[in-house]
């Protein structure tokens, strides 16, 4: 299943401090968390960004976003994770939901 995350870092935290903290997730092999494929990931230099991962399971999700909460508390100012389809999958969906409504 494919998750896109939206999140904004804190601000107040310095950059140099973030960057550290990645590349030690990264070293050590925590990041991507196991069951992840990191798909795209994307931060803009005003703090904020998106990621787009491919996992099985919910809890390889949640791994892989509170391992940097654990990292650094308060490292996000806010984050969103939804589950995805491709537009071309979710249309005919959304369309079979319609029907079954309105019959």
């Amino acid at each position: 299943m494919i998750f896109i995350s939206y999140f904004e870092l804190n601000p107040d935290f310095e950059p140099s401090e973030l960057a550290e903290i990645g590349q030690n997730l990264m070293s050590k092999k925590l990041f991507p968390a196991p069951g992840i494929e990191q798909l795209a990931w994307y931060l803009t230099p005003g703090y904020w960004g998106i990621a787009i991962s491919k996992a099985e399971k919910a809890e390889d999700i949640a791994n892989n976003i509170n391992m940097w909460r654990i990292a650094k508390p308060g490292i996000f100012k806010s984050i969103k994770i939804e589950p995805a389809l491709e537009t071309k999958e979710l249309i005919p969906i959304m369309l079979k939901l319609a029907r079954k409504i309105k019959d």
